[in-house]
C-alpha cells in the first residue's frame, strides 16, 4: 500500500507547500483524501491521473481541503473516453450541493462541459483521442455523510466519525479505510474526541495535522485545543489506540523535530511509533 502525499500545506501558500490532500494506492484502487490547492497539478508532476480514481473522500468544507475539485473533476471528464466509472464524492453536508452546483448539469462549469461534448470540433478530437460518442457529463455523484456512515466496496470498507474542528459553521469527519493491504485513520486537521480514539483501534497509520506546541503544558495558545491536534492530542491517539506509525501533513514540521516533539509527548507519556512527515509530492509505503 503507498500513501501518495500531494499536499502538506494550509489555505495560504507557503513556499514549500499549499493545501492538503493525499491519494491512498492498494491492489488496483486509488482513494483521493481532500482536494486542495493544486491538487491536480501537482498528481500531473507526480505521473498521477485523475482517470485512477473514482472516490474521493472530503474531511471537510474548508478551501484549502476541497478547492481544486472542480479542476479536477473537469480534467478527470476530459480525459474521460467513455470508459471510466462514476466519480463518488463523500463528505460531509453540503458534498451533494457542493458537487452539484459546480459539475452539475446546471452547475457553474456546465457551458465548458456541454460545448466540449455538443459541439463538432470538440467531438472530432474527442473521438480522434480513442473516445466514443455520445460524450459523457463528468459522472461525479457528491454524497452527504453523516457520523457513523460506512461504506463499503469489494476491496475496502470506510468509516466516517464527525470530529472537532470549526462547528457549529461546518461539520468535519475523519476516516477509517480498511483494506487487505492495511487500515488508516485519517485526520485532516481536525481535533480529536473519544470516539475517534476508539475508532483509531488496529489502525497501521494515522495520518493528521499535528501543531508543534503542548496546549496541555502551557507552551501554547490555547484558543486550537479541540480545534485541530496538538503533540497531545496525536500522543494519545497513537499510544491509546496502539497506531505503529504517524504521517504528519498540513503544515506538521520536519519528521526530527515532529518525532522528538511526539517522543516527549506530556505528563511522562511519549509515542514511541515511526514518525513521517513527507515533503509535498511524496510518495511513501505503508
Amino acid at each position: 500500500m503507498k500513501l501518495h502525499v500531494i499536499g502538506t500545506g494550509g489555505p495560504r501558500p507557503g513556499p514549500t507547500s499549499y493545501g492538503c490532500s493525499c491519494i491512498l494506492e492498494f491492489g488496483n484502487e486509488c482513494i483521493m483524501l481532500d482536494c486542495g490547492p493544486g491538487t491536480t497539478y501537482k498528481m500531473t508532476r507526480m505521473d498521477l491521473s485523475p482517470t485512477q480514481i473514482d472516490t474521493i473522500f472530503i474531511s471537510h468544507h474548508h478551501t484549502d481541503h476541497n478547492v481544486d475539485f472542480p479542476c479536477f473533476a473537469l480534467l478527470r471528464f476530459d480525459l474521460d473516453n467513455n470508459d471510466l466509472a462514476p466519480l463518488s464524492v463523500y463528505g460531509p453536508a453540503p458534498t451533494q450541493g457542493f458537487v452539484d452546483r459546480l459539475v452539475g448539469t446546471n452547475g457553474a462549469f456546465s457551458p465548458d462541459i456541454v460545448s466540449r461534448q455538443e459541439h463538432p470540433v470538440a467531438q472530432h478530437n474527442y473521438i480522434k483521442r480513442g473516445g466514443s460518442l455520445p460524450r459523457p457529463g463528468t459522472k461525479a455523484q457528491g454524497h452527504d455523510v453523516e457520523p457513523g456512515h460506512i461504506i463499503e466496496t469489494d476491496a475496502w470498507r470506510a468509516t466516517a466519525i464527525q470530529v472537532p474542528h470549526l462547528e457549529p459553521y461546518l461539520t468535519s469527519l475523519a476516516y477509517r479505510i480498511d483494506t487487505n493491504e492495511g487500515s488508516i485513520l485519517y485526520l485532516g486537521d481536525a481535533g480529536i474526541c473519544p470516539e475517534l480514539i476508539e475508532l483509531a483501534k488496529g489502525v497501521d497509520t494515522l495520518i493528521t495535522g499535528i501543531l508543534s506546541w503542548n496546549t496541555r503544558e502551557g507552551t501554547g495558545p490555547d484558543v486550537h485545543h479541540d480545534v485541530s491536534a496538538d503533540v497531545p492530542d496525536v500522543v494519545d491517539v497513537a499510544t491509546k489506540a496502539g497506531i505503529p506509525r504517524v504521517v504528519g501533513i498540513h503544515g506538521a514540521p520536519g519528521t526530527e523535530n515532529t518525532a522528538s516533539l511526539l517522543r516527549e509527548g506530556y505528563g511522562g507519556i511519549g509515542y514511541g511509533g515511526q514518525v513521517v512527515c513527507p515533503n509535498e509530492m511524496t510518495s511513501i509505503h505503508l
